[in-house]
């Protein structure tokens, strides 16, 4: 079993590491020279600085990006969402690069200001769009009568609504209209379906390989995120052209003013517009009952909070993880309902976003339930008529599975590594082109090679290409072919491998194929012949 362990073990975390990166301005972008810019591509280059990675970055269409990714030809593709990423079942970084919504975009005035508002309308989007799927699944479960068409980029999305055939397109919140000027578009106040923006990896890099980089890119965006005064939120500033919080959907603000409204109206006046309030209560019933309906199946915890700190809202999800009813929560604190925990570091975050105005994302751990629970939380303000922050609104997501696979992964990895460090025979892993992955000491040693001389180099090149009559030997009639080539398995008693430094070396070895798609590779176990 530990052979197959140390098969995946993978030393291609140094040289050149290729990106696929597809147009999503301004998250990424390529220009006129064929560079790759943007949001993620400079923050990937600033983790890159750190981590002494040379990044390459490989221009393509989302389709091929994703094709390259399979084949292994790059070894990491972003932007990509959290769902996608999930739904394609790659490897995946577990902290999110920035948080993406979809969005409503429109030629002319502001004639869309909800979702009820699609009804009758032609959207056009782009087919492989993440939000895509969510927002017909929106107009499915509300029975809006939207007709959809795809096509297959943005500019094509932008053009169709500037040209009059649609009444609407769908792109991402993080979408640069600025840089398509040739369509006088507009966004909408109608946004929907937060999406985690990751950086995938291909399964072909190996498991530990891409735990190890999981492992450098959480830890320095986590890094990063935690201090204001970092060049990642001087990228955001660059590139989204300020740092503000989300606003949240203006049919929203127009639900929460209008409450205001008919409270003020019951006390100067409830007996004179009796009639202009029934209708618009049953008005705000069905709304609530929409809003309602959309915070159920959100798949994270939401709530809202007063500034005084009590709850005004609570969904499904939020009660289930708490254990608590809405009717037990709503006006009150979290210190009348918690009065024995510790909730200082949440009520700091909540503080710091009522003073600052400012969106704040942390990670929690929940010690209440069957087992301890991370979330991974985001808190933004909600403003009133006069612009100030009158409400604190939070979303969470279950983080939990995704920290107990990263601390399990880094556990197998320690282990893995400690079983080839003590090895006493030589252990090489090769891919199907018979270069060489990966190589334990005693491989190094026996070889008289360093491991940068050895790693990446054709392996029959350094150590099989000469017969022991000083013959040339090709590398098809090489046993080791046969096995990370033909997936057949190889046992020499007495082979030829050249050290170095020029001498031959009487090698017994034993190679086994790893299956691997079309090309298996192979690991090489050898140690020094006996003699006499």
């Amino acid at each position: 079993m530990w052979l197959l362990w140390a098969a995946v073990v993978s030393a291609a975390l140094a040289g050149t590491v290729r990106v696929g990166v597809h147009a999503n301005p301004p998250l990424s972008l390529v220009d006129d020279r064929g560079v790759a810019r943007g949001f993620v591509v400079d923050l990937l280059n600033l983790i890159a600085t750190e981590e002494g990675w040379k990044l390459e970055y490989v221009p393509c269409s989302w389709d091929k990006c994703n094709q390259l990714l399979a084949l292994g030809e790059v070894e990491m593709l972003t932007p990509i969402s959290l769902s996608e990423a999930k739904q394609r079942r790659l490897d995946y970084n577990r902290e999110s690069l920035y948080v993406n919504w979809g969005q409503i975009v429109m030629a002319g005035k502001d004639a869309i200001k909800s979702p009820l508002d699609l009804a009758g309308k032609t959207v056009v989007a782009l087919s492989s769009d993440p939000h895509f799927s969510d927002l017909k699944e929106l107009a499915a479960r509300f029975d809006i009568n939207v007709r959809f068409l795809e096509v297959s980029d943005y500019e094509s999305v932008l053009a169709w609504v500037d040209h009059g055939p649609v009444d609407a397109g769908l792109v991402p919140r993080s979408f640069d209209l600025a840089g398509f000027r040739q369509y006088p578009l507009i966004k909408s106040s109608v946004i929907f379906n937060p999406a985690e923006i990751r950086v995938a990896l291909s399964p072909l890099n190996g498991q530990i390989p891409n735990a190890k980089r999981i492992q450098r890119l959480d830890y320095h965006l986590t890094r990063l995120k935690g201090d204001r005064e970092s060049p990642f939120y001087q990228l955001q500033e660059r590139w989204f052209g300020d740092t503000a919080p989300l606003e949240i959907p203006e049919w929203l603000r127009w639900v929460l003013l209008f409450l205001f409204l008919l409270m003020l109206s019951l006390v100067v006046g409830v007996m004179v517009l009796r009639r202009q309030v029934r209708i618009q209560t049953g008005e705000i019933r069905e709304m609530n009952a929409r809003f309602a309906a959309f915070m159920k199946h959100l798949p994270g915890i939401a709530y809202m909070k007063s500034a005084a700190g009590r709850y005004l809202f609570v969904n499904p999800v939020w009660e289930r993880t708490n254990h608590l009813t809405e009717e037990a929560v709503l006006g009150r604190s979290a210190e009348d309902i918690w009065p024995e925990r510790d909730l200082q570091a949440r009520e700091q975050e909540e503080r710091k976003v009522l003073e600052a105005g400012e969106v704040v994302e942390s990670t929690e751990i929940h010690p209440w339930g069957d087992r301890p629970s991370h979330w991974q939380m985001i808190r933004f303000p909600i403003t009133g008529l006069s612009g100030e922050t009158e409400m604190v609104g939070g979303i969470g997501l279950d983080v939990t599975a995704q920290k107990e696979t990263a601390r399990e992964l880094s556990h197998l990895h320690h282990q893995l590594q400690l079983l080839l460090e003590s090895a006493g025979d030589g252990i090489c892993g090769l891919n199907g082109m018979g270069r060489c992955t990966f190589a334990n000491p005693a491989a190094l040693e026996m070889l008289g090679y360093t491991r940068d001389e050895l790693i990446g180099s054709k392996f029959h090149d350094r150590v099989q290409h000469t017969r022991e009559d000083e013959s040339p030997s090709t590398e098809e009639e090489s046993p080791l072919y046969q096995a990370y080539r033909q997936g057949q398995r190889a046992h020499v008693e007495s082979g030829v491998f050249w050290h170095a430094d020029g001498a031959a070396v009487t090698v017994e070895y034993s190679a086994y194929p790893i299956a691997n798609g079309e090309l298996p590779g192979a690991v090489v176990i050898f140690r020094l012949a006996r003699t006499g």
